[in-house]
């Protein structure tokens, strides 16, 4: 449980600390690219010692997989900086966890697998959910267009972040699990490589500002997988993942009302009262 509490914890940190950042003026794309150079490192060190795969079949897969997956991950990430900015660190965090409704329906349509009354339980609650961001406005708010939700930015980081979450499904069922480790870490390295070109496009920079986001989000982002995959070897799945979603919402809630002051519109609220059920739904 000790290592469950941490890894929504250090999850909850990346919402938190692109909420942070967001105070500061920095190259979005080369914060990244650290954030990422920080994740290829633990990933460096373990393999150190170990040969690198033989350059057959399964490991071109294995490197074509990564790429599609590190291209995934930096959209998901540059959807999550938007949403915290446009919608505040509560919302972009509920809804990045309703990611998981991605590859339920993706195992549904590709894999054979059919979801149980509970998981279409969440689904319906989240398609309830959806409809209430949209119709339910706070009164006091109305004449602003900038209090509003932006309610297909969050869904477009919805699927972004399921979809990142999608291809570790994908590559379990058509790949080699001996190359797990090779496929997380050429992930990183290749999102890591595509914010460095398009910093370098864009003319963009590594600053201070940069190091000290890039390294706080990077360390806490992945610890969180970590954290949660030993999680597991001590806890149930079932038990473990529904905590994990709705703790690290809970956290980034009481941390955007607590430290930032953020607050949340009539609807936002209702939203978010149904979604964490949903969530919990999801996992099962």
């Amino acid at each position: 449980m000790l290592y469950l509490v941490a890894g929504l914890l250090c999850s909850a940190m990346v919402s938190i600390v692109l909420k942070a950042g967001g105070k500061w003026e920095y190259d979005k794309y080369g914060m990244l690219a650290v954030n990422y150079a920080a994740c290829i490192v633990p990933f460096l060190l373990s393999e150190s010692r170990k040969s690198i795969p033989a350059m057959d079949a399964d490991f071109i897969r294995c490197l074509l997989f990564a790429a599609a997956n590190g291209l995934l991950y930096l959209a998901g990430m540059t959807m999550n900086q938007v949403n915290v900015r446009r919608n505040g660190a509560t919302l972009q965090a509920t809804f990045s966890r309703l990611g998981v409704m991605v590859p339920t329906c993706l195992s549904v349509i590709l894999f054979g697998e059919r979801p149980s009354l509970r998981q279409v339980a969440g689904i319906v609650l989240v398609l309830a959910s959806f409809c209430v961001m949209n119709m339910v406005r706070n009164p006091e708010n109305s004449k602003s267009s900038e209090s509003k939700p932006v309610f297909s930015l969050l869904v477009l980081g919805l699927l972004l972040n399921g979809m990142a979450d999608s291809m570790l499904k994908v590559f379990e069922e058509t790949g080699n699990s001996s190359l797990d480790d090779w496929f997380m870490g050429a992930t990183f390295i290749f999102a890591s490589l595509l914010c460095l070109i398009i910093m370098f496009i864009h003319h963009g920079r590594i600053g201070k500002r940069e190091l000290v986001l890039g390294l706080c989000l990077g360390i806490p982002n992945y610890l969180s997988s970590l954290l949660l995959l030993k999680s597991l070897s001590t806890v149930s799945a079932y038990i473990a993942y529904p905590t994990y979603s709705v703790g690290a919402i809970l956290v980034v809630m009481a941390a955007s009302t607590l430290i930032f002051r953020e607050g949340l519109s009539k609807g936002s609220r209702i939203c978010i009262v149904m979604i964490i059920p949903a969530i919990i739904l999801l996992n099962f």
